[in-house]
């Protein structure tokens, strides 16, 4: 058998077939053969262009690299592509222009687009008057996707946001447009001639109410963000998670009320 070579990553010359072992034998696989074997290069060029700290480096290639895996820290060679490496070369490609451009889209788009996916989602789970709806998959859908952005923006591009003050302001402008957005579909919509306390209420408590917990929500994604920039580790969402069951719980209390009091 040939012996190994001492470069790791350098391809074994080839080693003769065994006339005892078939093309499909468990022994081929590389963990039980007494040689080393050539990583995948694609995770070789990669790191290389990261290294070499090139812009044209894919936003993307995180995603396809195997260097954080805990298997593989222990023995990382210094070329890996590792998410740290990763996330520092992708904060210096990116400006702060960028960055507000990014938040500023963020604001405009985010209260539509949970109001957008409130409705698809709520409109799949049968009646909307029911309890179940109003207590539980209301609240749970709205917080959710009055975030879904910025939580994505978190989850896989946190460079593009430089401060937790970016993350704060888009949670609180989806909040705020939804509550916007949900007050004119209601009060000129599904409410006919509403009452002048009736549009007081939704105009202030109910304002109230949404930006609040899309803030609380939106506190939680701070956590996750920080988490992950200040350690250099992929982001966690369930770091957030206790602020988002706090803003979903809150909300469902509200809408519980609600519904007592005015059936």
């Amino acid at each position: 058998m040939n012996q190994p070579s001492d470069n790791p990553y350098e391809p074994p010359e080839k080693e003769p077939d065994s006339p005892s072992r078939s093309s499909d034998s468990v022994f081929d696989e590389p963990h039980l053969r007494n040689q080393f074997f050539a990583p995948d290069l694609a995770s070789e060029w990669a790191a290389e262009r990261a290294i070499a700290n090139e812009p044209s480096v894919p936003t993307d290639a995180i995603d396809h690299s195997v260097w954080d895996e805990p298997g593989l820290v222990v023995s990382t060679p210094e070329s890996a592509l590792t998410y740290a490496k990763w996330l520092s070369q992708q904060e210096a490609a990116t400006s702060d222009v960028k960055s507000l451009l990014v938040t500023l889209a963020i604001v405009l788009v985010s209260g539509v687009w949970a109001v957008i996916g409130a409705l698809f989602f709520q409109s799949g789970s049968g009646n909307p008057g029911n309890l179940l709806t109003i207590v539980v998959i209301a609240p749970v859908t709205e917080e959710v996707m009055k975030i879904a952005l910025a939580t994505w923006v978190v989850e896989k591009r946190p460079y593009l946001f430089k401060s937790s003050l970016q993350i704060v302001l888009c949670a609180l402008a989806g909040g705020l447009c939804f509550a916007a957005i949900e007050n004119l579909i209601y009060l000129n919509v599904y409410i006919p001639n509403p009452t002048a306390n009736l549009i007081t209420w939704r105009w202030t408590v109910c304002v109230a109410l949404h930006t609040s917990c899309s803030l609380i929500a939106g506190w939680g994604l701070v956590n996750v963000w920080c988490r992950a920039t200040q350690f250099r580790q992929r982001p966690q969402l369930i770091d957030g998670s206790r602020q988002l069951v706090t803003a979903v719980v809150i909300h469902g209390a509200y809408n519980s009320l609600a519904w007592m009091f005015y059936r």
